[in-house]
């Protein structure tokens, strides 16, 4: 006769919401719980429940919530401003953006 432990709940209690989803870190897709609070991501575990990965989560799957918070993440579209690897950059529009990524794309179907 096998012995069933009880699940213990070792989530802290940092949030009001909690919304079940899959972590696109990589090809895998494990379940993970994200927590909420006041509508913003606290803090991201596995989902013990999901078939794949039952709780378990690796370590590009802890840090997701550092590419959803980080202050280094981009917030909009940057232009290099100076020769490459000198790291000049400055902000453009999401149209300008997309007007650039459009020219390369059309001059690439012209020569195909």
């Amino acid at each position: 006769m096998a012995f069933q432990q009880e699940r213990v709940n070792t989530s802290p209690d940092v949030s009001d919401e909690v919304k079940y989803t899959t972590c696109y870190m990589c090809a895998c897709r494990c379940g993970i719980k994200v927590h909420l609070k006041d509508g913003e991501v606290r803090y991201i575990e596995g989902n013990p429940d999901h078939p794949v990965n039952r709780g378990v989560l690796c370590a590009k799957g802890s840090s997701g919530i550092m590419q959803h918070l980080s202050p280094a993440r981009l917030s909009h579209p940057l232009k290099r401003t100076g020769p490459r690897g000198s790291g000049e950059f400055e902000a453009i529009s999401w149209e300008e953006a997309f007007e650039i990524a459009c020219g390369w794309l059309g001059d690439i179907r012209a020569s195909d």
